[in-house]
C-alpha cells in the first residue's frame, strides 16, 4: 500500500521519547496547514513529474455484506477522516516549503450509486467500471483531498465501498486503523453514542518531529551506516528486452497474480527457522538470486519497504510513514544457501536499526548515480505483506477489502507476496515500457523454483543452486474469477487508450 509488507512497528528507539511540540497544530479545521514530512515531499515531486500516473493511488474495494444504512455510514467516513487530517489534506509549495492544508471534512467527494435495478451482468459490469476508472484516475494534489469515496449499492444486503487514497496520506499500516475507526463510528452513530476521544497524536506531530530528529544530528548514525553500506552504488538492473511495450507510457503498469503449493511455503518457513531467521529473510535472499539469474547482473540491489513507526505515538495514526531500505547484493558462487541467509540476516537486522533516516535524504546526501527514468540503487521491490487485517465486523454485518489495480506501476518490477484467501500468493507488476509481463513471470517461477531447492538443501553453493520444478497458477488481466472476488479483480485501471 500500498504497499508496506516487509517491515514491522517496534518500540521506541533510543532517544525518541515524548515530546510536547509547540509547533503542533492545534486548530484542525479547514484551512490548517504544516509543512509535509519528508517522504511526502517526494511523492509531490513524482506525482508533478508524471501528472497522468495513479501509480501512487492506493484504492480499495471494500465489500459490505448485512444491512448498511448509507447516510449513517458517509457520517461515518467524514468522521474518521475529521480524526484523521491527512486524509483531507492538498498540498502546495510556498517559499520552497511544501505544505498540507486541510479541507473541510465535506469537501471528501462521496459519490453514491444505486445499482439494484440492474440486471446482474449489468450490476457486475456497472461496478467494474466504477472501480476501475477511479482507480487509475490520478489525484491532482494541488486542488483535491487525498481520499475519495464511491458508495455503490449492489444488492439488498450488499454493499460496496470504492475508496481511493493518496500515497502521500496513506500506507499500509493505515489501512487497520482506518477501517477499524469507520466499523466503531458507524457503530457508535447507529446507536446515538458519542464518538471516541480524539489520537493523542497526529501526522503533523511525525512531520514535526521526523524534521527536528534529522536538524539535530538525531540521524547522523544511520546516514553513516547506509555511506557504508551503499559505497559501491550497483548499476540499474538490464532487463530481457523480450516483450517490452516501448509505446507505454513511462509510468504505465501491468499485473499477473501467481498461486503458489502452501507446502512450499511451510518448508520455507521451516527452513528460516533452522537459519533463525523469517521467512521474509529467506525470501529477500532467493529473490536475489531469481534477479541475478534472469539479468546475469552480479552485483545489485532490491528495496524493501518497513513500516517506519519505530515510535509507539504514531501506531494509530493514519498517514504516510513507511520508508524504503535498499538492500545490496554481490553474487559469490561459493557461499552456501545457509550462509546466505545469515548474511541476508544481519543486513536485514542493521537496516532495521537504521530505518528512520527518509529514504530521500539518503538520495541528497550521498548522491548515487543517476540513470534518467530509473529509481536510484535498486529498480525491483520485494515486499512481504504483514500488515494487520483490518476489522472484519462491519454493524451487524461484515467487512472484507480487497486492493484495486490502478494501471500504474512505482518500479520496473514489484514482487509482493500477501494473503489471499488465507493463503500465501504472489502479486506482480511489471512496468511494461522496461520489463514485458511474461519476462516477470519468468522470474517469479525462477524464485520459487530456487526457494524450493534452496530449501531442500541450505548447504548448496548458491552458484549451483538450480530451480526445481513448481507448480504455479498464472491469472492475468482479463482472467476473471467467479463471485465477488473475481468482480474486485476485475477492476483493473489500464494505461491502455480505450478501444
Amino acid at each position: 500500500m500500498s504497499t508496506v509488507g516487509s517491515g514491522s512497528m517496534g518500540t521506541a528507539a533510543s532517544g525518541t521519547t515524548a515530546t510536547t511540540y509547540g509547533e503542533r497544530a492545534r486548530a484542525v479545521g479547514a484551512g490548517s496547514a504544516w509543512r509535509a514530512s519528508l517522504g511526502q515531499e517526494r511523492h509531490w515531486a513524482y506525482q508533478a513529474r508524471f501528472p497522468e500516473s495513479a501509480a501512487f493511488n492506493v484504492p480499495i474495494a471494500v465489500l459490505l455484506r448485512g444491512p448498511v444504512d448509507l447516510d449513517t455510514l458517509e457520517r461515518a467516513l467524514r468522521a474518521v477522516v475529521t480524526r484523521h487530517e491527512s486524509l483531507r489534506a492538498s498540498f502546495g509549495e510556498s517559499a520552497g516549503r511544501l505544505t498540507a492544508r486541510l479541507h473541510d471534512p465535506g469537501d471528501i467527494p462521496v459519490l453514491r450509486h444505486d445499482l439494484r435495478p440492474l440486471s446482474e451482468a449489468e450490476r457486475i459490469r456497472s461496478l467494474r467500471e466504477i472501480g476501475s476508472r477511479e482507480a487509475a484516475r490520478p489525484f491532482d494534489l494541488r486542488a483535491e483531498p487525498t481520499t475519495r469515496v464511491h458508495l455503490v449499492s449492489l444488492a439488498a444486503e450488499e454493499t460496496v465501498v470504492v475508496v481511493n487514497f493518496h500515497h502521500i496520506a496513506f500506507d499500509g499500516w493505515s489501512s487497520p486503523v482506518f477501517f477499524e475507526d469507520l466499523a466503531d463510528r458507524y457503530g457508535a452513530l447507529l446507536a446515538g453514542a458519542p464518538g471516541g476521544p480524539a489520537p493523542d497524536h497526529r501526522y503533523v506531530d511525525f512531520s514535526v518531529w521526523q524534521r527536528r530528529r534529522i536538524a539535530r544530528g538525531r540521524h547522523d548514525a544511520q546516514l553513516d551506516h547506509w555511506r557504508q553500506v551503499l559505497a559501491d552504488p550497483p548499476p540499474p538492473l538490464p532487463w530481457p528486452r523480450d516483450g517490452r511495450d516501448p509505446e507505454a507510457p513511462w509510468w504505465a503498469g501491468d499485473m499477473a497474480w501467481l498461486g503458489l503449493p502452501q507446502s512450499l511455503i511451510q518448508d520455507a518457513q521451516q527452513a528460516a527457522r533452522a537459519c533463525g531467521t523469517s521467512f521474509f529473510v529467506l525470501g529477500l535472499a532467493v529473490y536475489q538470486l531469481a534477479l541475478r539469474r534472469l539479468t546475469g547482473c552480479d552485483h545489485l540491489a532490491v528495496g524493501t519497504p518497513f513500516a517506519g513507526r519505530t515510535d509507539p505515538r504514531w501506531a494509530d495514526v493514519v498517514g504516510f510513514f513507511v520508508n524504503t531500505l535498499v538492500m545490496p547484493y554481490v553474487f559469490r558462487p561459493d557461499v552456501p544457501v545457509g550462509r546466505l541467509v545469515e548474511d541476508t540476516h544481519r543486513l536485514v537486522m542493521a537496516a532495521h536499526e537504521n530505518q528512520d533516516l527518509p529514504y530521500g535524504v539518503l538520495l541528497d546526501e550521498l548522491a548515487p548515480p543517476v540513470e534518467p527514468e530509473r529509481t536510484p540503487y535498486f529498480q525491483s521491490m520485494f515486499i512481504l505483506q504483514n500488515t494487520p487485517s483490518p476489522t472484519r465486523s462491519f454493524g451487524s454485518g461484515t467487512l472484507a477489502t480487497n486492493k484495486l489495480v490502478t494501471g500504474s506501476a512505482r518500479y520496473d518490477v514489484t514482487f509482493s507476496l500477501g494473503r489471499r484467501h488465507g493463503e500465501l500468493a504472489l502479486e506482480l507488476e511489471n512496468r511494461p515500457r522496461l520489463v514485458g509481463q511474461e519476462t516477470a513471470i519468468e522470474l517469479a517461477r525462477a524464485f520459487f523454483g530456487l526457494l524450493a531447492a534452496a530449501t531442500a538443501d541450505l548447504t548448496m553453493p548458491v552458484g549451483a543452486l538450480e530451480p526445481a520444478p513448481v507448480p504455479l497458477s498464472v491469472q492475468r488481466r482479463g482472467d476473471l474469477e467467479p463471485g465477488i472476488d473475481g468482480l474486485f479483480r476485475g477492476m483493473i485501471g489500464d494505461w491502455r487508450p480505450a478501444a
